[in-house]
């Protein structure tokens, strides 16, 4: 596994060149296998980052009728509700990108499952059959959370990919997301991170804080760091004139 980090200067600036990045990455995997998988996740960062794909995709030579779209985590809620990471995602990009509804892949909601332990393991199986996915995107949180893992119980190696959540520490507690073994199934994990309030858990991941979900995503292949120069405040820097 290597481990790669990307520095911005800012907010904007990291978010419009991860934008350009997975794009072009996936049109790379498109050329190579013809069709790509993405696991996408939720939060402003991320919508903001899919925003500028949708503008940009026009531009690129992605097929997007060929991407497979799923997600890490999202509440176990109706499917309508426009919390769903998945509605505000395909919201974004629907209107720009050509997407087959067979490859799209949302998280089972309230309205198509029982309770959130269902959910999961019907979306462990749909993931089981269609591993490895090509990249997955996260977004560190202040607490060091990624997808939908707060807790240290569920740091441990669960066997199954997703796990159904019933006490989230949320306005909606009940959650379903892909679980340490999920993540690290998948081929490159991108995860990105903003701003000041999230330097010092930054630098907790980077030290492998055990305490903190995010210090043990590793991928199969590949991590990379996406971060703006005020995330990386506590990191040593290092200037390279090469």
């Amino acid at each position: 596994m290597t481990e790669r980090m990307l520095r911005f200067e800012d907010r904007q600036s990291l978010v419009a060149h991860t934008a350009a990045l997975l794009l072009d990455a996936m049109s790379a995997r498109q050329a190579a296998a013809k069709s790509v998988s993405c696991c996408l996740t939720g939060g402003d960062l991320a919508n903001e980052v899919y925003d500028h794909m949708a503008a940009e995709a026009a531009s690129t030579p992605l097929k997007s009728e060929d991407v497979h779209l799923w997600w890490n985590w999202d509440l176990f809620v109706a499917t309508d509700n426009p919390e769903r990471n998945s509605l505000q995602a395909l919201s974004r990009l629907a209107g720009s990108l050509s997407l087959d509804p067979a490859k799209i892949h949302p998280i089972p909601s309230s309205s198509t499952s029982s309770d959130p332990e269902a959910g999961a393991v019907q979306y462990a199986q749909e993931l089981k059959e269609n591993s490895p996915i090509d990249i997955c995107l996260l977004e560190l949180c202040a607490n060091g959370r990624v997808a939908g893992i707060f807790l240290p119980r569920l740091d441990s190696p669960l066997p199954s990919l997703v796990a159904g959540i019933t006490d989230a520490p949320l306005e909606h507690p009940e959650l379903i997301t892909m679980t340490r073994a999920g993540l690290n199934s998948c081929r490159e994990v991108w995860i990105l991170a903003s701003g000041k309030d999230i330097a010092p858990v930054l630098k907790k991941t980077f030290d492998k804080d055990p305490d903190l979900p995010a210090s043990y995503v590793t991928g199969k292949d590949s991590v990379r760091w996406l971060i703006d120069d005020a995330a990386a405040s506590l990191l040593p820097f290092h200037h390279c004139t090469l």
